[in-house]
């Protein structure tokens, strides 16, 4: 439904389907989160503040969006809630090397960060690849859909990565050759959504799960589905990377799908991808 809701709000002011804004030479980005819905119990409200900002720089940083300034309005239903909240935000400033100018502050009944973020980028780059490229991302899949189910047990190195993903997102990977992207997106709401949102036009052949062996470890223990772990998690704040086909993949990316001519299609093993990423309002 929001995403449903978002498409026709864009299609209405004329505006493009794509993670970040351009305005003339300038690339603006506007993120946030509510409390009640996107705050994990194990994470401080200095988390909370991190994470907002981290999300806002992980769409900035895909298209390769240097930021050049950050505002931050707060609402908290207490007032050394929201100091604990500005703590993680100058936390994640500082760890970013962030230029956070100010804001706004309001009381409410619940916790609300929105971050703006505003940066310059060399090109313009969407959400659509073509036929022939190859899709790259950072194989570390899965590790956030353990976590959020099994963090209690966070003394499990493969459950604490995921916590440590989760608390504190580090969207400081590596970017590829410039020349070589022809599309891009972050991964906040899984895997599986990413790559249907950009299957537009095109179908998307999936062909290795981006993944480490301590999360198939883990998987086969405890008898989960992996292919859920990987593609329905969310919160990664991975990459994924559309690069034309003669360009050379290097680590730590590695090459997960490729972009075939097509409907709009997401394929694995032969079959329709199925997607349950996260999505707000599904009860209204």
């Amino acid at each position: 439904m929001e995403k449903g809701f978002l498409r026709r709000l864009l299609q209405e002011l004329g505006a493009e389907e794509n993670d970040v804004v351009y305005v003339d030479d300038l690339v603006v980005k506007v993120d946030g989160s509510a409390s009640t819905t996107s705050r994990l119990p194990f994470q401080t409200w200095e988390d909370f503040g991190w994470k907002n900002v981290a999300s806002a720089l992980s769409d900035l940083r895909v298209k390769f969006a240097e930021p050049l300034l950050m505002l931050v309005s707060v609402t908290a239903p207490f007032m050394d809630v929201a100091e604990e909240i500005i703590e993680g935000v100058k936390a994640a400033a500082r760890r970013f090397s962030l230029r956070y100018v100010g804001g706004d502050l309001n009381e409410g009944v619940e916790a609300v960060v929105d971050v703006v973020m505003v940066g310059r980028a060399p090109a313009k780059i969407g959400r659509v690849p073509n036929p022939g490229d190859l899709l790259i991302t950072i194989p570390l899949f899965g590790y956030t859909s353990i976590a959020y189910k099994f963090w209690p047990a966070a003394a499990h190195p493969t459950v604490k990565r995921g916590v440590e993903m989760l608390k504190r997102p580090e969207p400081t990977w590596p970017l590829p050759l410039l020349e070589c992207v022809t599309a891009s997106m972050d991964s906040s709401d899984g895997l599986a959504d990413v790559l249907w949102a950009m299957a537009k036009g095109v179908d998307i052949v999936v062909t290795q799960l981006p993944t480490t062996d301590d999360v198939e470890a883990f998987a086969e223990d405890r008898q989960l589905d992996l292919e859920e772990l990987v593609f329905n998690g969310g919160e990664e704040y991975l990459p994924v990377f559309a690069i034309r086909p003669n360009c050379e993949v290097k680590p730590p990316y590695v090459a997960f799908a490729e972009v075939r001519p097509g409907q709009g299609n997401v394929w694995w093993r032969d079959k329709p991808l199925p997607w349950r990423g996260w999505s707000y309002f599904r009860r209204g």
